[in-house]
């Protein structure tokens, strides 16, 4: 009976917070609020100069700020044993500032990693919450059987 419960009291936690956790801005909304209304200066003087500027289609401009790497990744063959198969390939990292026609930012895009986001705050207490969760029933149900059997 104990596994049950406590199996149920994880999974609605888990599916609660994830629920929040939706509700949430992503980093990119997070981005766009931090820099919207920031003029051209402002986003120089933390990211430095931009890579390119493009026009970002409306008569405003687009600061491009990008990284390279060459990523190899090798995976292990699931028929043959002693097969592995390694891919190189480029990952393009970005952050995008679209600024209007005043120099104003009102938009934000990246694929890259915004560190003290709501979102990474939120993700860390799902993790730690399904874990302590988690143990509390490998804990409990021995203690649980340990009571029961003593009786």
């Amino acid at each position: 009976m104990f596994c049950i419960v406590a199996t149920v009291l994880a999974a609605m936690t888990s599916c609660g917070t994830a629920r929040r956790l939706e509700q949430l801005p992503t980093e990119e909304e997070e981005l766009t609020q931090r820099w919207a209304g920031k003029e051209y200066s402002d986003i120089v003087q933390e990211y430095g100069e931009p890579d390119r500027v493009t026009s970002d289609g409306k008569d405003g401009s687009l600061l491009i700020y990008e990284d390279f790497a060459t990523v190899m990744e090798t995976e292990k063959s699931l028929v043959f044993n002693d097969d592995y198969t390694t891919t190189v390939r480029e990952k393009r990292s970005y952050t995008h500032f679209f600024l209007d026609q005043e120099g104003f930012c009102y938009l934000v895009k990246t694929n890259r990693y915004v560190p003290g986001t709501a979102r990474e705050k939120a993700r860390d207490r799902i993790f730690l919450t399904t874990v302590g969760t988690a143990f509390a029933v490998v804990i409990g149900i021995p203690i649980v059987a340990m009571i029961s059997h003593s009786r």
